[in-house]
């Protein structure tokens, strides 16, 4: 099953185009030539949210020394160009590079939790996000379905949208995911049973009743839509460990998060996955994406509500 590639406006051929030329460049020249320039670029002429980043890592982790915490923020620099140019490679890869890309490790007992079932993967911006699709390769009899934020800029929406929309993929807007799972719910995509792929380590807006989880020396908010969907419709969900063996290749360790069947506390699968998420950031600090300004609230000392937290604080 192939998902309709979005008509390209002016804007976004000329995106595409770009991310082409990437795509067919060498791996040396991707990798070693213009993912360092971008790193050179971000890291000593934007300094791109340098202070943001210094700030959250820093306060992440506490015991580290300034010189430690400069250092991730390097790396970080430098895996950030990766993913720019792994990105752009979309516009061309086959799906045998696919495959060499991205690794997937999954257990025989996680395996059959998985087959000719609807399931749930909680997945994160630590390592290249964009891969997490390729799994759709390794299980043939599913269909992938993403959730994905639309941009406000109509061309980068497009070309998102194209690179993202291949076989056995589709993206599906954040806004109308749950009613697409239910509509598909009965007979699948197409006969196939849905891959629900979340990223669920965005800034989580509060709504009513919040939950604070410890994270990463914080009380943070998570989404918990994957969870929601999980207990309320009894589907399994797994967690997507990554770990870099070299410039855009990644090994991904697919790990049960919960069966489906059992019976688990209110906040526990998504608990669960903050534990996990938290352990790969603690493993490779720099793969986490802190150019984004995660902790956008914190809660109110006496009522626990949460309270927006100004810029710069």
């Amino acid at each position: 099953m192939k998902s309709a590639k979005p008509e390209l406006s002016f804007g976004a051929k000329c995106l595409w185009l770009l991310c082409r030329s990437v795509a067919v460049m060498p791996y040396w020249m991707q990798y070693r030539c213009l993912a360092t320039f971008i790193y050179f670029v971000l890291r000593y002429i934007v300094r791109y949210r340098r202070a943001l980043i210094l700030k959250q890592i820093g306060d992440s982790f506490p015991e580290r020394s300034r010189e430690e915490v400069e250092a991730i923020c390097n790396e970080f620099y430098r895996h950030f160009g990766e993913i720019v140019v792994s990105t752009m490679t979309l516009a061309g890869i086959t799906d045998t590079q696919r495959r060499t890309l991205m690794k997937f490790n999954i257990p025989e007992q996680v395996y059959n939790t998985l087959q000719g079932k609807h399931f749930v993967i909680l997945a994160s911006h630590h390592g290249i996000w964009e891969y997490a699709q390729f799994v759709s390769m390794q299980l043939p009899g599913h269909c992938e379905v993403g959730a994905y934020h639309p941009l406000t800029s109509k061309a980068w929406d497009e070309l998102f949208l194209h690179l993202r929309s291949f076989e056995g993929v589709i993206p599906v807007p954040s806004s109308r995911y749950l009613r697409f799972f239910i509509e598909h719910r009965e007979k699948g995509v197409e006969g196939k049973p849905m891959i629900l792929g979340m990223a669920s380590d965005q800034n989580a807006p509060p709504k009513g009743d919040v939950h604070w989880y410890d994270f990463l020396n914080r009380k943070t908010l998570f989404f918990e839509g994957g969870e929601q969907l999980a207990t309320k419709f009894s589907l399994p969900v797994v967690y997507f460990s990554m770990k870099r063996q070299a410039a855009g290749r990644y090994e991904c360790d697919v790990i049960l998060v919960h069966d489906g069947v059992q019976s688990v506390a209110k906040h526990e699968i998504t608990e669960r996955y903050v534990r996990l998420l938290e352990d790969d950031i603690k493993r490779d600090p720099a793969r986490w994406m802190w150019s984004h300004r995660r902790w956008k609230y914190y809660p109110d000392p006496v009522t626990g509500e949460a309270v927006y937290r100004r810029k710069g604080v």
